[in-house]
C-alpha cells in the first residue's frame, strides 16, 4: 500500500481533526513502504514540515484545497505510483475518484467527523444547497471505504447513504505516553489554588462547548462545594460573553479564564483538574463528533463530565471513565460535579478507568490499527 494522505487541516493550525491526521500520519509513515500527505500552506508550514519524518507536499489554502490537491495527486500516482489514498475531508476526493477511474488508484478512503456531513452552507439558496447536497451524497457513497469517528458519525453517513460494509468505525485517540498522570502542584501554587478543588474546561469558546451551561451549574455547586473554582483555558468568540455571563451570576471569586495554552503545556494544565467538564450541545452543523480532549483528560486519570450528545459516549465511556448529563439540564450537570468533587474516591476510580480504557482501545497506535485494517 503506497498511501497519500490529504487534509485541509494540518498543523501548525490547531484542531481536533488537525490532531488527528498529524498522528495517523506519524504512525501510517512508519508501517507503509511510501506515505505522503498533501496539505496546505499557511504561515510556519515550512518549520513543521522539518521536523516531519514524511513528505508533506503544500499548496493552497484550507478553502482551495479542493482543487489544489489535484495536480499534487496526480504527479504521486503517475510519477511516484500511489495507489491509495484518504482524504481526511470528503471534499478532496472528487480527484482521487478521477484517478481511480482511470485505474491509477486501487483505493480510496475518506474519514467522517460530524460536521461536514451536516453542514449547510448555502441554505439561503436553496437550488445551490440541492446541488451541493447531491455532490456531497454521491462522492461519499463513491469512495472504497469511510472511516467514521463515532458511532454517531457513522449514522450520519448511513443517512447519506453510505452502506455498512464500506463503513468503518475507527475512532480517535491520544497519546498515553505524553498525557499521563503528573504533579500539578507548581502550576497551583502560580494560581492561587492549592488548597480549592478545580473544575477544567479546556476548549475553543464557541457556544456549542456548553461553557455557559457550567458557568449556570456552579452557583449550585458551590452551595455544596463553597472553594470551588472553575478554569477555563482556551480563547475565542464567546469569551467576552462568558465574561458578562460569570459577573452577572456574580461568580468572579469563582471562575478564571487563563486564556489558550500551549500545547506542550496541556497535560500539566489537566493535571490542575480535579474534574475535567465539557458539556457540549449539538447545534447543526455544529456537533461534537467525537471530543479528543475527553480522552486527553482520561489519559491523565481526571474524571469526565460531558454531555450525551454526538459522538461524546464514544469518547466518555458513562460510569467508567466519567459522567454523562443531559445537554443543557444544569440541574443535573450541577449534581454530577458536585457529587465528584466530594466523592474524592469515585472521582479517582473513574480517572483509573478512564486511562486503562485509553491503554486498552484509545491509543493512536489502536486507531491507526483499525485504519489499516479498514483500508484491506
Amino acid at each position: 500500500m503506497r498511501l497519500v494522505l490529504v487534509t485541509q487541516d494540518f498543523p501548525p493550525r490547531r484542531g481536533g481533526i488537525q490532531t488527528y491526521a498529524l498522528e495517523l500520519a506519524r504512525r501510517l509513515s512508519t508501517r507503509l513502504p511510501a506515505f505522503a500527505v498533501i496539505a496546505p500552506n499557511t504561515d510556519g508550514a515550512e518549520a513543521v514540515d522539518r521536523e516531519l519524518p514524511f513528505r508533506v507536499l503544500r499548496s493552497g489554502t484550507s478553502d482551495t484545497l479542493i482543487a489544489a490537491a489535484a495536480p499534487l495527486l496526480a504527479e504521486l500516482t503517475f510519477k511516484d505510483g500511489f495507489d491509495h489514498t484518504l482524504h481526511a475531508q470528503w471534499s478532496t476526493l472528487p480527484a482521487a475518484l478521477a484517478l481511480r477511474a482511470m485505474k491509477r488508484l486501487r483505493l480510496a478512503a475518506v474519514a467522517a467527523h460530524g460536521r461536514e456531513l451536516l453542514l449547510t452552507p448555502w441554505q439561503a439558496a436553496p437550488f445551490a444547497q440541492c446541488g451541493y447536497d447531491a455532490v456531497r451524497r454521491r462522492t461519499l457513497t463513491s469512495a472504497d471505504r469511510v472511516l467514521a469517528g463515532s458511532e454517531y458519525t457513522a449514522g450520519l453517513a448511513r443517512a447519506l447513504g453510505v452502506r455498512d460494509e464500506r463503513l468503518h468505525v475507527t475512532r480517535y485517540g491520544t497519546d498515553p505516553a505524553r498525557f499521563r498522570p503528573l504533579d500539578a502542584s507548581a502550576l497551583r501554587e502560580r494560581l492561587g489554588l492549592t488548597a480549592r478543588p478545580v473544575l477544567l474546561t479546556i476548549a475553543r469558546l464557541v457556544e456549542r462547548k456548553g461553557i455557559d451551561s457550567v458557568l449556570r451549574a456552579l452557583p449550585a455547586v458551590r452551595r455544596a462545594v463553597p472553594n470551588v473554582c472553575y478554569v477555563v483555558a482556551g480563547d475565542g468568540p464567546e469569551r467576552e460573553r462568558l465574561g458578562a455571563l460569570t459577573r452577572e451570576l456574580e461568580l468572579e471569586g469563582s471562575v478564571r479564564f487563563v486564556g489558550p495554552v500551549t500545547d506542550a503545556e496541556l497535560p500539566l494544565w489537566y493535571a490542575l483538574a480535579d474534574v475535567f467538564v465539557m458539556p457540549s450541545r449539538s447545534e447543526p452543523p455544529d456537533v461534537e463528533g467525537f471530543g479528543i480532549v475527553f480522552v486527553e483528560a482520561s489519559a491523565c486519570e481526571r474524571p469526565v463530565v460531558a454531555a450525551r450528545a454526538g459522538g461524546v459516549p464514544d469518547a466518555v465511556a458513562d460510569g467508567i471513565s466519567g459522567l454523562l448529563v443531559t445537554p443543557g439540564d444544569t440541574g443535573e450537570l450541577a449534581a454530577k460535579l458536585s457529587e465528584l468533587l466530594l466523592d474524592r474516591t469515585r472521582a479517582a476510580e473513574l480517572g483509573r478507568r478512564g486511562r486503562a480504557r485509553v491503554l486498552a482501545e484509545l491509543t493512536w497506535d489502536a486507531v491507526t490499527e483499525r485504519t489499516l485494517q479498514a483500508l484491506g
